[in-house]
């Protein structure tokens, strides 16, 4: 995850986009589907019961927390050694006189692990809803 959060970002950044917070939704979606490709991996190395979903969604914090917090670290340092980007930032925030570079990349790891949450029990419950119309069919 780290990889597609920090290409995607330098991408936009280079292509004058880092302080479109709209593109942030795109970040959502490289984040679902790398959770999704993780999950599904593994429930095919592991025999998962029916209605144990709680080994796939610990998965996927994990695999979404290193990720996560090698991100935030990074937007820490670009943002501490780029203050005109700062500065964007926190003029378009609503509370954005209350922003520097560390309230800015908590709030990046804080939204980064709800996003994981919510997204893996999705993601555990999807597949398991597949498994059990593939074992109907047989």
């Amino acid at each position: 995850m780290f990889i597609g959060f920090t290409a995607y970002f330098l991408l936009m950044h280079l292509l004058g986009q880092s302080d479109n917070s709209t593109l942030r939704l795109f970040n959502g979606i490289i984040h679902m589907l790398l959770l999704a490709l993780a999950i599904r991996q593994y429930r095919l190395e592991n025999d998962i019961q029916s209605g144990k979903y709680l080994p796939g969604v610990a998965l996927g914090m994990y695999a979404s927390a290193i990720g996560i917090v090698a991100f935030s670290v990074f937007m820490l340092l670009f943002l501490t050694f780029h203050p005109t980007l700062m500065g964007e930032i926190k003029e378009q925030a609503a509370l954005g006189r209350y922003l520097n570079p560390f309230t800015a990349t908590l709030s990046i790891l804080a939204e980064g692990l709800v996003v994981s949450l919510i997204g893996s029990y999705v993601w555990v419950r999807i597949f398991e809803w597949q498994a059990m119309r593939k074992n109907q069919l047989l």
